[in-house]
């Protein structure tokens, strides 16, 4: 509130044009109001008394040019105490002290004379005219000047004090942040040529055994990417059974006390489909499950590549879960050839059945045939069929087993 009330006082003191005696009364008037308002010492005595002595001169000024010359003089330097206190404080009154004292009673000794003459105006105007009480106002005018100069060259000293002190501070933050990164650069730079030899040899060892991990790994891919070299070597984890094998095709078979199961899946790295057969031991026998697998695998490596016996993508041989994966997913059964064969095709479809039965038993013995027969893995796709078949790939079922 007081700086709002000061800034008013000084925007209608700047405002009012200083040409009249009123405006000269009006300027005194606002600044006695701010005496009351704000801490101003000298201020509001001093200003009450000289909108009196305003008040009598221009009851006698009649627009006389010294009367008004006067008037604005006293009020101006009314208006320089003023200022001065607002630029540099209250605190500020103090160096000027002695001229504030000093104005303030010349103001009070006017009015005195002013008061014992109102009955005469022209006795007023004729004091003002013969004392030399222009003169001592205009002196006092000019030492509160002299006195707001100080103030200027003594405030811009300051100023230039607090930058240079700035600057130092600045300069002198600026001068230890740099030798303290000096001093740590120095300091990293000392520890990587103390120890130098060490990081070489962590690094050293570090691709070393990089590329032991990475010939570790490749090993173990190559171990467990094939089975004897021959079919892929698969774990659980790579196996995802879609959708078990519709019944009407055999779904089981029995062989002593194992039983298979034959179900629609992928593999790993692969998303075309295929038989998945799956060898199970009746009770708790797992072994049994587990010979039965590897006893179907030395046939499929004996025969491997045989054009009509079926063909292994891969083998899991986890005891969790023992399978064979075929290539191929369609399955026909014997019954479907028996049935739509005619009496001009059934002779040449077992002339070649017979002769893949002897291609087998060139291979492998006649219980080994046998056991073919039994796990269902013998595949008969004579080229006649072929011909009049053509929507079954390599792969069919004779009975429970598949004809690929």
């Amino acid at each position: 509130m007081l700086t709002c009330q000061v800034a008013l006082i000084c925007t209608l003191s700047h405002s009012i044009a200083m040409s009249g005696i009123d405006a000269c009364i009006k300027v005194a008037q606002l600044t006695a109001a701010a005496g009351e308002m704000a801490p101003f010492p000298f201020i509001k005595g001093a200003a009450e008394c000289v909108v009196l002595v305003l008040e009598s001169i221009k009851g006698v000024s009649k627009n006389k040019k010294d009367m008004q010359e006067l008037a604005e003089s006293i009020v101006a330097i009314l208006a320089d105490i003023r200022d001065t206190i607002i630029e540099h404080g209250p605190t500020s009154a103090t160096r000027f002290q002695t001229i504030c004292v000093e104005y303030q009673t010349r103001i009070t000794d006017l009015l005195s004379e002013l008061n014992s003459k109102r009955r005469s105006p022209q006795g007023i105007w004729k004091y003002l005219r013969a004392t030399k009480v222009s003169d001592d106002i205009n002196d006092l005018q000019q030492r509160i000047r002299a006195i707001q100069k100080s103030f200027l060259v003594r405030t811009a000293t300051m100023t230039q004090l607090a930058v240079s002190d700035v600057q130092d501070q600045v300069a002198a933050g600026f001068s230890t942040l740099t030798g303290s990164v000096e001093a740590s650069e120095r300091q990293i730079t000392s520890t990587i040529k103390e120890n130098i030899d060490e990081i070489r040899t962590l690094g050293a060892r570090q691709s070393e055994n990089m590329e032991n991990l990475s010939t570790r790994l490749l090993q173990a891919s190559h171990q467990r990417g094939l089975y004897k070299g021959l079919v892929w070597d698969f774990i659980p984890g790579d196996i995802r059974i879609i959708k078990p094998a519709t019944r009407s095709l055999g779904s089981y078979c029995t062989t002593r006390t194992v039983t298979y199961k034959d179900s629609y899946g992928t593999v790993e790295n692969s998303d075309t489909w295929k038989i998945i057969r799956e060898y199970q031991a009746l009770g708790d026998n797992g072994e049994d499950a587990m010979k039965q697998l590897d006893k179907a695998l030395d046939i499929f490596m004996k025969l491997k590549r045989h054009p009509n016996v079926a063909q292994i993508f891969g083998v899991c041989r986890s005891p969790n879960l023992p399978v064979i994966i075929f290539h191929g997913t369609t399955r026909v059964p014997f019954s479907h050839y028996q049935h739509n064969l005619t009496a001009k095709r059934f002779l040449p479809f077992y002339y070649e059945l017979i002769q893949d039965l002897r291609v087998c038993l060139a291979r492998v013995p006649w219980a080994t045939v046998q056991e073919l027969f039994l796990q269902s893995v013998l595949k008969f796709w004579p080229r006649s069929l072929s011909r009049t078949c053509t929507t079954y790939p390599v792969s069919s079922f004779v009975n429970d087993f598949p004809v690929y």
